[in-house]
């Protein structure tokens, strides 16, 4: 058996030791969270990657290994190379370069997007005021503000604008109770 072979073999071991089927979702915690192997997005273009080599079977949405994993053991401390699982071998053999998975591609949100995306929120009328109320305190230019905003929801993903705003003014410092006032008034 190939190192690579030998490599995904422990790695569906480990994943499926209960020896029942597991979600994408459980198999990603246990590969990224449990493990600590990789970080979720690596964990979760494995999976992909696995399912298509022929590795995982994929029966409505609850995956199995797709070959014979009792008896297989990983050594104490042992870790995969993560690309041994984003590119796995299929079928013994190294993958075909043609037929390589594609990675999602995360859709670019623009501005104008997260803001009417959330205007059922009664906070996102007072984002403006609120950024302009930040770069008058802090003296900070309101395209700084607003750009040190958006990165903030850009890193945190599930942060609002409004949020972001928060988080920048108190980062200057600034006092916070008429901010919180003014959303409470809303």
């Amino acid at each position: 058996m190939s190192a690579e072979t030998e490599d995904v073999k422990r790695v569906l071991a480990i994943c499926f030791r209960t020896g029942a089927s597991q979600t994408a979702d459980d198999v990603e915690r246990i590969l990224s969270f449990d493990m600590g192997w990789m970080d979720t997005e690596t964990a979760h273009n494995a999976i992909k990657a696995l399912i298509f080599a022929g590795w995982i079977k994929d029966d409505g949405g609850l995956l199995s290994p797709n070959c014979d994993i009792r008896g297989i053991k990983a050594p104490l401390g042992w870790q995969p190379r993560p690309s041994r699982l984003t590119d796995p071998v299929v079928n013994g053999v190294a993958k075909p370069v043609e037929k390589e998975v594609e990675t999602p591609k995360t859709p670019v949100v623009k501005k104008t997007e997260i803001v009417s995306s959330s205007n059922s929120d009664p906070r996102t009328r007072m984002e403006k005021r609120l950024a302009k109320f930040i770069s008058k305190q802090s003296g900070i230019d309101l395209e700084e503000i607003n750009r040190r905003a958006e990165r903030k929801v850009k890193a945190l993903r599930y942060c609002t604008i409004w949020l972001a705003l928060c988080l920048i003014s108190r980062e200057q410092d600034l006092e916070m109770g008429p901010i919180i006032d003014s959303f409470a008034s809303s």
